[in-house]
């Protein structure tokens, strides 16, 4: 009998079809194996889900939570695992992320790092970049939800003025910080037309 047996390399290697990886999948129950093959790019969401049916394996949830081809009903399923917070932000990170199971994951907890990764994904409503911005804080957090293009100009407005990063009755002298570069911000030239 000869068996081709497939190593980690060939499941991570981002050239290696859909096709491979279901032989790679099919031949074993190996959670490292498993977990490369879902970190692939080229891995469809049929694969992840047989992959996440296998086994509770926090990394190779993971793994899968990250990959671009997860659709939204995986993501789902990874959260109702449990509350890993490297899951949770795997899961915010992803594209397909509904703006539900963000506010799901925004509400697990006030991990920082996580709430920057629904504050940044293009998916994050509205009302929830809101939310963000009535803490009041002057943190990078609220900074990514300020920036992200779903926020309303009202909440971003206030939030500068809460944080001092606007004033009340000159905002032309004023920028906004983004990490150690400076830059002005765009919706600061919106609130200068209104006011004058």
């Amino acid at each position: 009998m000869n068996e081709t047996y497939y190593t980690e390399e060939i499941a991570r290697d981002p050239n290696t079809s859909p096709d491979i990886l279901k032989k790679i999948l099919e031949q074993g129950n190996d959670d490292a194996i498993s977990s490369y093959a879902s970190e692939n790019p080229n891995c469809p969401a049929y694969l992840l889900e047989i992959v996440l049916k296998r086994g509770k394996d926090a990394i190779v949830s993971q793994y899968a939570a990250q990959n671009p081809n997860c659709p939204a009903y995986l993501l789902e399923e990874v959260l109702k695992r449990g509350k890993d917070d490297l899951i949770s932000c795997f899961a915010a990170r992803n594209p397909n992320c509904p703006a539900y199971l963000l506010e799901e994951i925004l509400k697990r907890g006030e991990n920082d790092i996580i709430s920057g990764f629904v504050s940044e994904n293009p998916n994050c409503p509205a009302y929830l970049l809101e939310m963000v911005l009535k803490r009041g804080k002057n943190d990078w957090v609220s900074l990514y939800a300020s920036e992200n293009p779903n926020c309303p100009i009202k909440a971003k407005i206030q939030w500068m003025r809460l944080t001092g990063k606007i004033g009340k009755f000159d905002p032309s002298i004023h920028i906004m910080e983004t990490e150690i570069i400076y830059k002005e911000d765009p919706d600061l030239q919106k609130l200068r037309d209104l006011i004058t």
